[in-house]
């Protein structure tokens, strides 16, 4: 039996690379990005397995094989693998491989950050591809319909309608699958319960234990007694 392949563009796997540079990199500034890009691309392209469909470029793939493909990929780009440098050390021109160099950084909630703070940040480099990953297989199966699906049953009337599998209810290309995460924040210090919904301020709290309910205008005129969003109430026993 073959194994189950998947295909990759160049396009969405360029731009999810590109993306992930300036949303990973301290202060969104990715040192030699478009280096990096362009060496990306010229690898995929001279990759043996590449086809080229009047300069749409593509590589079939084992699926359980495409984070290993991905990640030696990426590995093999210098200017990839010095990312791992803080500006400061880049700048100081210390070597990735520097045995002197401090395996990890310890930072706490006390810590205080000014404009200069990012220089002694970096990228880590295998949560890097990690995250590549993840977002290449959310577009790759943003691009996914049922149309001509394997899990669809014998008998359907349509070659675009998803079945009733349990393959088909855990699909995330399920035009009829639902969304049904609730969050599970536990209430902090003073505060009796948590909402289920986020304020825009990210406080884990009901708009009536706010301090600032007299002036936010996203404040919500709902009452914690009678309201279904809220969660952990705090039973008070009066004496």
């Amino acid at each position: 039996m073959r194994n189950k392949t998947i295909f990759i563009s160049e396009k969405n796997l360029m731009f999810v690379i590109a993306g992930q540079l300036f949303e990973q990199a301290p202060n969104r500034q990715p040192r030699k990005a478009e280096i990096i890009v362009q060496k990306a691309r010229d690898k995929f392209r001279s990759d043996e397995r590449c086809i080229n469909d009047n300069e749409f470029y593509s590589i079939h793939i084992e699926e359980d094989k495409f984070y290993d493909f991905l990640k030696e990929l990426l590995f093999s780009i210098p200017e990839f693998e010095e990312l791992n440098l803080s500006q400061v050390e880049y700048e100081k021109g210390v070597s990735v491989n520097d045995e002197n160099r401090s395996r990890f950084t310890i930072i706490t909630r006390y810590d205080k950050h000014n404009s200069e703070s990012w220089k002694t940040d970096f990228i880590d480099l295998d949560a890097f591809v990690r995250n590549v990953e993840h977002v290449f297989w959310m577009i790759h199966d943003s691009e996914c319909d049922c149309f001509l699906c394997v899990n669809q049953p014998a008998d359907t009337k349509s070659t675009l309608e998803c079945g009733n599998s349990e393959n088909c209810k855990n699909c995330s290309v399920n035009p009829h699958l639902k969304n049904n995460y609730e969050g599970n924040r536990q209430p902090r210090g003073e505060y009796t319960f948590a909402c289920k919904y986020d304020c825009y301020k990210h406080k884990y709290i009901c708009c009536e234990e706010c301090d600032e309910k007299d002036i936010c205008q996203h404040v919500c005129d709902s009452k914690s007694s009678e309201c279904g969003l809220a969660i952990n109430h705090r039973v008070i026993r009066k004496e």
